[in-house]
């Protein structure tokens, strides 16, 4: 009995003096915010966006097949022997479907590069970012837009990624032009005129207008 008394005295104590107050200082995470309102995080956002576009200019099956192997820029001939697939045939004869590999990368690299671009745009307005950063990424997400209505047309359009299926709604092409019009109008002037160094091979006033 006396141990009893003992251990629950022992045990009161400990429980009286114990720490309420657990909050920790992080070192190894950032939020969202801190990130973002670092001077380098709103590159590092861009930096995602921009890896997207050497799909544009090159590679198999993408992009630039689905826009050259359709002319006579580029012919690539079927093979009997099975070396190389009908699908470029069917590009040169103009007898492709939604199903052609070509169609849906094309697509698909599309809408992944404007996912990306709606993010930067969300994280960046939400940490004040400067304006030159957040309108660079604005003239990238109409880019994107212009190579894929340049493609397809009428096409699903949404600059908010908090969207339900139901939400999406298709714009013409018409409609998604005069959108992007009105995105370089409104971001051109914001960006640098710096021409190369640190600024080689992105956006600038010039690239936007042109």
């Amino acid at each position: 009995m006396k141990k009893l008394i003992i251990t629950t005295i022992i045990a009161a104590g400990l429980m009286a003096n114990s720490c309420t107050k657990v909050d920790e200082n992080v070192y190894d995470k950032y939020t969202a915010g801190q990130f973002f309102a670092d001077p380098k995080g709103p590159d590092i956002a861009l930096a995602s966006v921009y890896a997207r576009m050497p799909q544009f200019g090159g590679g198999d099956n993408g992009y630039y097949d689905t826009n050259n192997m359709c002319t006579d820029e580029q012919v690539v001939p079927h093979r009997v022997s099975g070396d190389w697939g009908p699908e470029n045939a069917w590009l040169y004869t103009r007898a492709w479907t939604p199903a052609l590999g070509q169609i849906n990368t094309t697509w698909n690299a599309c809408y992944n590069s404007i996912y990306l671009a709606n993010l930067a745009v969300e994280q960046l307005e939400k940490a004040n970012a400067p304006a030159a950063k957040l309108a660079e990424v604005k003239i990238l997400r109409a880019w994107f837009y212009y190579l894929l209505i340049d493609d397809f047309g009428d096409v699903p359009f949404y600059t908010d990624n908090n969207i339900t299926t139901a939400q999406l709604k298709t714009q013409t092409r018409t409609q998604i032009f005069n959108w992007i019009v009105g995105e370089i109008t409104a971001n051109a002037d914001i960006l640098p005129e710096t021409k190369g160094g640190v600024f080689y091979g992105r956006f600038n006033k010039w690239a936007a207008y042109t």
